[in-house]
C-alpha cells in the first residue's frame, strides 16, 4: 500500500502588507491544507497526509534546497513537495494534486 505525504512549505507573513488598506481576502494556505486534507480524507481514507509547514518558524537546516531556490527567485511559495520530492510551487492546486495522488496509487507499491 502506497502511503503518500504532502508537504506544504509557505510563509505566511510573506508579502503580507499590514498597513491602513489591509483587509483579509480569503482563507490562508493553512486553511486550504487543512481542507485538502479533509477532502482527502474522504476519497483516500488513511492514504493520504497533508503537513502544512511554515518555514517562517522552520530551522533553517530542513529544506535548504528549496530556501536556495526561493532565495534565487526560482521558485514562489507555497511550495508542494509530495512524498518529499518538489512537485508544484506558487500556489495550491486540488485538482492537480489529485490528479498526482491518482498516479502514484495507480501505480502500485513501491518498491
Amino acid at each position: 500500500m502506497n502511503r503518500i505525504h504532502i508537504q506544504i512549505l509557505d510563509n505566511p507573513f510573506e508579502d503580507v502588507f499590514l498597513g491602513d488598506d489591509y483587509y483579509d481576502d480569503g482563507p490562508n494556505n493553512q486553511a486550504i491544507a487543512e481542507e485538502l486534507q479533509q477532502s482527502l480524507d474522504y476519497h483516500y481514507p488513511n492514504m493520504v497526509l497533508v503537513e502544512y509547514i511554515d518555514l517562517f518558524l522552520e530551522d533553517d537546516e530542513k529544506f535548504t534546497e528549496v530556501r536556495e531556490m526561493l532565495s534565487h527567485g526560482l521558485i514562489t511559495l507555497p511550495v508542494i513537495l509530495i512524498n518529499g520530492k518538489p512537485f508544484i510551487h506558487g500556489g495550491i492546486s486540488y485538482k492537480i494534486i489529485l490528479d498526482e495522488i491518482e498516479n502514484i496509487l495507480s501505480a502500485g507499491p513501491i518498491h
